[in-house]
């Protein structure tokens, strides 16, 4: 597994090199649709996100977490220039060692993206009531497994304490030749086990 320098460096090569779009994925409608309750939101593993601008566009507070600084850099000079750089905080950090506040967003979002170890945190970090929504690489036939979820892995990963709203254990993603899983599912209102 390479540094923590090593991925920013890569991750910051090829945001340097292509020009954003700042599109939100389409995992936000579905998650906006479900209703996440009032409060703030994280986004791990964000990029340049669209998806951060059009939940502070709907009036969520959203912190943007990412290796890359270019990534954020842009992110935040987009935000000031929609006039939502006071809904947009950006955090530079590698995923393998941020340790969200548990129990404190209304919604935690990550798309094209997978570490078991974050998706553990990032569950422990879904306020009562809040919804998360995550969408992983899936495992594919060459056998690359680095940041790749077996399809399925992220439902099965959760207890009787959510509720899934919608998954995807396996599908093509349009336009692309990648293969993707995804979930989105609520925290039940009563008090979840610490674990999970």
């Amino acid at each position: 597994m390479g540094s923590d320098a090593d991925d920013a460096a890569r991750w910051n090569a090829r945001y340097a090199g292509h020009p954003p779009t700042f599109e939100p994925h389409p995992l936000v409608s579905e998650a906006l649709a479900a209703g996440p309750p009032d409060g703030p939101v994280l986004e791990l593993a964000c990029g340049r996100s669209g998806s951060a601008l059009a939940l502070a566009r709907h009036g969520y507070r959203v912190l943007a977490v990412d290796v890359s600084d270019v990534a954020l850099h842009q992110l935040r000079a987009e935000a000031r220039r929609r006039g939502l750089a006071a809904r947009v905080w950006c955090v530079q950090a590698d995923l393998r060692t941020f340790v969200p506040a548990r129990g404190a967003f209304a919604l935690v979002l990550a798309t094209l993206f997978w570490d078991p170890g974050a998706y553990r945190l990032a569950r422990q970090a879904v306020a009562p009531g809040g919804l998360l929504a995550w969408e992983a690489l899936a495992l594919t036939e060459d056998g690359r497994t680095r940041y790749r979820a077996r399809p399925g892995e992220l439902t099965a990963a959760l207890d009787e304490s959510w509720d899934v709203l919608s998954r995807d254990l396996d599908r093509a993603e349009a336009g692309t030749e990648r293969r993707t899983t995804r979930v989105l599912a609520r925290a039940r209102s009563s008090v979840r086990s610490p674990g999970r």
